[in-house]
């Protein structure tokens, strides 16, 4: 009986390690790392480590693995956690919570040397340099910012970032200013009336104008100098 048992134990053994696969951690933590890089991408060069895995091989039945970044798949923050699931074959198989580093460079503008406050911001104090922006990401500046008129609002040490939270700047829509304002459906212009800005606003800002004519009032996104894009 016990020689019975043996066999059938044997057997089953032989028939689970046929039946699965061992992937290593540094195969997990490559593949992890290589979804989140292309959903990042848009914002700039990114690069992403995961740290650490909980295991050396992980087990799993025969199939071709995928990942699916169930937390934080399109939120970068510098260190985090994410929660993986791992399929096989389209079947769920497992969660993983693993760690996760990123790190993003821009071209942003940099101080070439002391800016005092109050300093005006132009080509001659400041330069594009390629910087890891992931602490500060939402606060930076590119290259486009130095066709408008700036001002510090605070003193900026020599390679320091400008932080926009400490600039002035001249909006591209002045609140009681004309503005055009573009209406948009599907994504087609349908018709485009002049207006008055009801609040300063810079390019991605969202204010409300004023039809000049019938005094009704929209909340629109602001596109360039005066112009506002209302979606209908």
């Amino acid at each position: 009986m016990k020689k019975i048992l043996t066999a059938v134990l044997i057997l089953l053994t032989g028939s689970l390690s046929v039946n699965a696969q061992m992937v290593s951690s540094s195969e997990v933590k490559a593949s992890v790392a290589k979804i989140l890089e292309e959903n990042y991408k848009k914002m700039g060069d990114v690069e992403v480590k995961v740290s650490a895995t909980p295991f050396a091989q992980l087990q799993l039945p025969d199939g071709k693995v995928s990942y699916k970044i169930v937390s934080g798949a399109d939120k970068i923050v510098p260190r985090d956690i994410k929660r993986v699931d791992v399929y096989v074959n389209n079947a769920f198989i497992k969660s993983l919570n693993l760690p996760v580093q990123t790190v993003i460079y821009k071209n942003v503008l940099v101080a070439n040397d002391f800016i005092n406050r109050e300093q005006a911001l132009t080509k001659d104090c400041v330069s594009v340099k390629k910087m890891d922006v992931s602490m500060k990401m939402d606060y930076v500046l590119g290259e486009q910012a130095l066709n408008k008129e700036m001002s510090a609002k605070k003193a900026f040490q020599k390679g320091e970032i400008i932080d926009k939270r400490f600039v002035k700047m001249r909006p591209d829509v002045i609140r009681n200013g004309e503005v055009r304002i573009f209406f948009v459906s599907n994504d087609a212009v349908m018709i485009s009336i002049d207006g008055t800005a009801m609040a300063d606003g810079m390019c991605g800002d969202y204010i409300n104008v004023e039809n000049k004519n019938y005094k009704k009032v929209y909340n629109g996104k602001v596109i360039g100098e005066n112009k506002v894009l209302v979606n209908i």
